[in-house]
């Protein structure tokens, strides 16, 4: 009865320990994009969305961005401050087609429908 107890206790802490955040990183079609966050390497492959799920927390955010006019890598850093129940989405903007920056787009509450579900970011209404 007493590791029956203790078992459902650690399913209890573990559970409450989830993940309940994220992050969000988007370009335009036409540019290319790697991801680093507290320096782990998180695309595998270079694409134009990125999405990772988190704790809350302070998150040292490094994209490595490839610029469509000129053919050139930059990096870009920024602090980005993750809260409890939230995913916060970020866009590679170029200013002047030179320099990107990296700007707060939206955000959208971990469990909703836009969370749950990828493909309904970009849903357009039928006419």
């Amino acid at each position: 009865m007493r590791a029956f107890l203790l078992m459902m206790l650690l399913a209890g802490s573990s559970a409450a320990m989830a993940y309940d955040s994220g992050i969000a990183v988007l370009t335009d079609k036409s540019t290319t994009m790697r991801v680093y966050v507290n320096g782990k390497l998180i695309s595998k492959q270079s694409g134009h969305y990125v999405r990772t799920r988190s704790t809350p927390g302070l998150f040292h955010l490094e994209v490595k961005v490839l610029n469509p006019w000129n053919q050139n890598w930059y990096v870009v850093k920024k602090d980005v401050r993750v809260d409890k129940g939230f995913e916060f989405q970020y866009k590679i903007v170029f200013v002047n087609r030179t320099w990107p920056e990296l700007r707060e787009i939206k955000r959208y509450p971990v469990y909703s429908k836009y969370y749950l579900y990828p493909n309904l970011y970009n849903r357009h209404p039928i006419a």
